[in-house]
């Protein structure tokens, strides 16, 4: 591979890592939809809890043992697709089964596996996210990641912010055609990611590994990916979990509810992040990213003590700029301060981090 190749920005494969995220996002959508409504359909809701907290550890747990195993692979056997190829198989075939499954409960009884299928499901969705994302340093350089992370953000989170428009499609097609358009949606997108960033990944990763950037990796990077993650999650599950039922509690009178709130503010973010990615790119990923901190500090606190709907709505924008910032600058340095030999393990890390306070919020306000 030639020196200028390494030095320019993949978007075939940026556009098709966009796709497998949007599909995964229009399948956490379509989960949580029609997750109650089979709960209660098959009289199962005493698993509700059980489900949450299911899938909090595994949104924790898997992504960083996923790229733990994929880097060992990769290390052993120079192949760095095969965590990544079974996670999206095994989500497309279960979703596929739990269609057969949903299709067939009038005529048996599937009370005692759907649970089963849902925990298998939430598995695999989290086994190849983390080998996906870290490709990313695979497709651009090093200083143009922000830039990459921003069209993503954009696509995931517009996409979030959509959710009503997914959700009315999702009750358009009804339980059992949404699962198979799931599983088309994963597969597919997966299908055309792999076949897109195969070669160009392979060969990236050989030619990084040969002049690592980080010789000896630290446990200080770890912990600092790791706070980096936390904090992500902070912003997400007020985001996400808290305003909405922070408004309609605390202002119910006030002429926008607090799930369009949520929305709007994703919406925002989404179009900004997108917008303000190349100027991050410019700039030192290590003071923007402290800067998020204190900026999502002081949207915080304000948000918990104020009183006034108008410094609350200020409080949850502060909060949004803080968290698309995290987001545009966090999975880049993240993946600059980590050796190539362990980056899938630690944006494992980061990713399973950022998961735990929306696992505690969802629960908390189930």
């Amino acid at each position: 591979m030639t020196n200028n190749n390494t030095k320019t920005l993949k978007w075939r494969e940026v556009y098709s890592l966009a796709a497998l995220n949007a599909a995964v996002v229009i399948s956490w959508i379509a989960y949580h939809e029609y997750q109650p409504v089979l709960m209660e359909n098959l009289g199962i809701t005493h698993l509700v809890d059980f489900l949450i907290i299911a899938k909090a550890i595994i949104l924790v747990t898997i992504p960083p043992l996923a790229g733990w195993l994929a880097d060992r692979i990769m290390k052993k056997d120079g192949k760095y697709m095969i965590i990544f190829s079974v996670g999206i198989g095994a989500t497309a075939m279960i979703f596929m089964v739990v269609a057969t499954l949903v299709g067939t409960s009038h005529i048996m009884d599937v009370s005692g596996i759907i649970p089963f299928m849902i925990v298998i499901w939430l598995i695999c969705m989290n086994l190849f996210i983390s080998p996906a994302n870290s490709m990313i340093e695979a497709f651009a350089p090093a200083k143009q990641l922000p830039i990459v992370v921003g069209v993503l953000f954009l696509v995931t989170e517009l996409l979030y912010a959509l959710e009503p428009v997914v959700v009315s499609l999702v009750t358009f097609f009804g339980d059992t055609l949404t699962f198979v358009v799931g599983g088309i949606l994963i597969g597919g997108s997966g299908y055309i990611f792999h076949r897109v960033s195969r070669d160009e990944v392979l060969q990236r990763k050989t030619d990084l590994m040969k002049n690592d950037r980080v010789k000896s990796q630290s446990l200080v990077s770890y912990l600092a990916i790791l706070t980096i993650g936390l904090l992500l999650g902070v912003g997400k599950a007020f985001i996400i979990e808290f305003l909405p039922e922070y408004f309609s509690e605390r202002f119910a009178s006030f002429a926008v509810s607090g799930s369009i709130i949520s929305f709007s503010i994703l919406g925002i973010c989404a179009i900004g992040g997108f917008l303000i990615s190349k100027k991050i790119a410019e700039l030192d990923l290590r003071k923007v990213i402290m800067s998020s901190f204190v900026v999502l500090l002081i949207g915080v606190v304000t948000l918990i003590l104020s009183g006034n709907v108008y410094l609350s709505l200020a409080s949850a924008l502060t909060i949004g700029a803080a968290f698309t910032i995290m987001n545009i600058g966090g999975l880049p340095y993240a993946i600059q301060n980590l050796s190539v030999r362990h980056v899938t393990y630690g944006v494992g890390i980061y990713i399973g981090a950022s998961e735990v306070i929306t696992g505690l919020f969802e629960y908390l306000y189930r």
